[in-house]
């Protein structure tokens, strides 16, 4: 199984990553708990996904030393332009890092912000969650990319 129901724990965990990544950065980094764990219902893999907004990316680039003491592997753009990504495998975590403005935030902003408003979708959400993972339990790959469909409509 790679999917779980909604865990209260998550958003303590969210909470806890977010002391301890502002208690280590010396620059203004906003941080918004993003993707399944942060909606409240849904089932999730059990990975936090962090959304973080700064002013100037570079100052993210200069400093992934900050976040790799905190046990992230930096990724850089990893394939989305004018983002720094961060994964880090023990308390599964993932850090989008962007420059405000950037087109891609409000990409991540409107699928969060569209299911904690609508209990339907998160049904639906969880319905395609739990028949994806009983037609391909051992292929997490096929998993996501027939899922990906749903996504897009945000």
């Amino acid at each position: 199984m790679y999917i779980f129901p909604h865990n209260p724990n998550w958003k303590v965990e969210f909470a806890n990553e977010c002391k301890a990544i502002h208690s280590r950065v010396n620059f203004e980094i906003e941080l918004i708990h993003i993707g399944s764990t942060s909606i409240e219902g849904l089932y999730a893999k059990d990975c936090i996904d962090i959304l973080g907004l700064v002013k100037d990316i570079k100052l993210v680039q200069e400093q992934a030393a900050v976040f790799e003491s905190l046990g992230y592997v930096h990724k850089g753009e990893y394939g989305i332009a004018g983002r720094e990504y961060f994964s880090r495998a023990k308390r599964k975590t993932h850090l989008h890092v962007f420059e405000y403005g950037n087109l891609h935030i409000e990409r991540h902003l409107s699928f969060v912000n569209r299911m904690r408003e609508d209990p339907v979708l998160v049904a639906e959400l969880n319905r395609l969650k739990l028949d994806l993972q009983d037609k391909y339990p051992d292929d997490q790959n096929k998993y996501q990319e027939e899922k990906s469909a749903f996504y897009l409509r945000f």
